[in-house]
């Protein structure tokens, strides 16, 4: 370990500190409507089938347009462009409130929305993520990106709870308008934000140019192209998350508040790995920590599979979220140190598509595969077939330490 940082240095960085802030009320409000846009297809609906829909229209803009907003995210000046998606994004969930409000919501007009939502999202995060390395020094960007981790699984904790509260209390309509609302801090936090920027010629280059240039150089990576291939055989192998109601109804026998806290205990584990990372500020050999903790991740699917112990499978689930945060936060560490400036829109949307649409394929590959095995045994051949991806790409993985150089 070296130059330990703690999470506070980098909170009192001014720009940074705003930015996380703001970030994290945001995601609260997109939570909130997220399990609002849920309540309300099923109350229009009554169908569990078009309640499923609502995560197809939110996957379709990342296979569709991922790697266009990395393009514009290394043309444009980041800060304009999430000045404009935070804004588009606030008349998107104004829109839905007011649909609600006149009474002239249908099901077509949220998927609709929802699909605009994601992807103006395509174009959002790639310019966010590729930010920060603009606002904090480089010792600091492991805990920068666990700090990140921090934001999305504390939304994921809170958010949830805050929408049951919200519909409860004022309704659907409100609760879109809160979502709007917390787009404001945002925008305003990047309105007094200084940032230095050093890209260089990316806005010279045709847009087919500039996709291919981003293209080429993560193939030609050997590091950053075997930590994408990794991390989307791990999550194309082990999507167990979509299979928790059958392990908490069939096989732990636990029920529906059982899945909850099933499903609440990598969120927690999350935020417990991400710590650790923020203590350890900015360890030596990223490489080798990251093919070691994602080998006891997919040796984890392995043992939860196999469980049929609720308590274990609590232990089991949190420590998957534990050893997911840490090798989240080091491989967007590496790959971020590893790019050039005027390239992180474009490589940032790649990671985009691997760490959201591998999950999404794998769960329906996991499905077929259960269909055949049953459950567990998918489980279990997802995490041998895990392991096996993460051996054959720990060589090149292991090679991270050089960005460290």
């Amino acid at each position: 370990m070296k130059n330990s940082v703690r999470p506070w240095q980098v909170l009192a960085q001014r720009d940074f500190g705003l930015f996380w802030v703001s970030l994290l009320i945001s995601a609260v409000g997109n939570q909130i409507s997220s399990i609002t846009v849920a309540w309300q297809v099923y109350e229009i609906t009554s169908s569990p089938f078009q309640l499923g829909l609502v995560g197809l229209f939110r996957a379709l803009p990342v296979i569709v347009f991922s790697l266009t907003g990395g393009v514009l995210a290394d043309r444009m000046d980041r800060r304009r462009l999430l000045i404009v998606t935070q804004g588009l994004a606030m008349l998107l969930a104004a829109l839905l409130g007011l649909l609600t409000d006149t009474g002239r919501i249908e099901v077509w007009h949220i998927y609709a929305i929802t699909f605009l939502a994601g992807a103006v999202q395509i174009f959002d995060v790639p310019a966010r993520t590729a930010m920060i390395p603009n606002l904090v020094p480089r010792e600091h960007l492991a805990t920068a990106f666990a700090l990140n981790v921090t934001l999305r699984q504390s939304a994921t904790l809170v958010g949830p709870f805050l929408g049951g509260v919200a519909l409860a209390a004022v309704g659907i309509s409100w609760s879109y308008y809160i979502n709007a609302v917390s787009f404001l801090g945002v925008i305003l936090s990047l309105m007094i934000m200084r940032i230095r920027e050093t890209r260089d010629g990316a806005k010279r280059e045709s847009a087919l140019q500039s996709m291919r240039t981003g293209l080429s150089f993560v193939w030609d990576n050997s590091v950053i192209m075997g930590l994408l291939v990794m991390d989307t055989c791990v999550n194309f192998f082990g999507a167990y998350k979509g299979m928790m109601p059958v392990f908490a109804r069939d096989l732990l026998g636990v029920g529906p508040t059982g899945l909850g806290i099933l499903l609440g205990a990598p969120a927690v584990g999350a935020l417990m790995g991400s710590g650790a990372v923020m203590a350890l500020g900015n360890p030596k050999d990223k490489g080798k920590l990251i093919v070691s903790v994602t080998l006891l991740y997919t040796l984890g699917l392995i043992l939860f599979a196999l469980s049929r112990s609720f308590t274990l499978s609590l232990i089991v689930a949190f420590s998957l979220g534990a050893f997911d945060a840490v090798g989240e936060t080091l491989r967007m560490t590496v790959i971020q140190i590893m790019t050039p400036d005027h390239l992180r829109g474009r490589v940032q949307s790649m990671v985009h598509v691997f760490v959201f649409g591998s999950p999404m394929i794998g769960q329906a590959q996991i499905g077929a595969t259960a269909s055949l095995l049953g459950v567990p045994g998918a489980v279990v051949l997802g995490g041998i077939l895990a392991s096996v991806s993460v051996g054959l790409t720990a060589r090149r993985v292991s090679q991270g330490r050089e960005s460290e150089a």
